[in-house]
Order: structure tokens, then C-alpha cells, then sequence
């Protein structure tokens, strides 16, 4: 059940990246760092709530992963991109 979801995840990215480049990279950044924040942002309103600052100290380590793996994506990209690989 999850490698044809991932299959299908795998494609849609390499299509939205074919077709947008960099903005599509850009959009996927600047999404994760806002949401970082909005939770940072929320995290003091949390406090007292244990299971809820749980969640959030989860959910803010989550988007920080993700957002190391969509730059590492770029840069892999731009290596591509300067070893003669698809163009953004």
C-alpha cells in the first residue's frame, strides 16, 4: 500500500518540479518557515497544556526536518543543475 503512494508522491514532485523549478522549491520553503513560526509563535499560549506542548514541540521538529530535507532537495538540485542535469 505505501510504494504505490510513494510512487505516486514521487511523481507528482518530479511534475511540479519539471514544470515550476524553483518556485515550487521556494514555495515548499517559505510554507515550512512560516508554519515553524505560526507554532513557535503559539507555543507560549501551550504552555500549560501539557499534552498540547507535546504536540507542538513534536509538530515544530517535524517541519524543521522537513524543511532540512527541502534544502538538501535544492542543493541536490543545483549539483544536478551544474554537473549538466535538468535545468530549473
Amino acid at each position: 500500500m505505501l510504494k504505490p503512494i510513494a510512487r505516486g508522491a514521487l511523481w507528482l514532485d518530479n511534475w511540479l518540479q519539471s514544470r515550476l523549478g524553483r518556485p515550487y522549491n521556494a514555495l515548499l520553503g517559505v510554507g515550512l518557515i512560516i508554519e515553524v513560526f505560526r507554532h513557535i509563535a503559539e507555543l507560549p499560549a501551550k504552555l500549560h497544556l501539557t499534552g498540547h506542548l507535546v504536540g507542538e514541540a513534536f509538530a515544530i521538529l517535524f517541519e524543521l526536518a522537513l524543511l532540512v530535507h527541502q534544502v538538501g532537495a535544492l542543493s541536490h538540485r543545483f549539483e544536478a543543475r551544474g554537473a549538466g542535469g535538468h535545468k530549473d
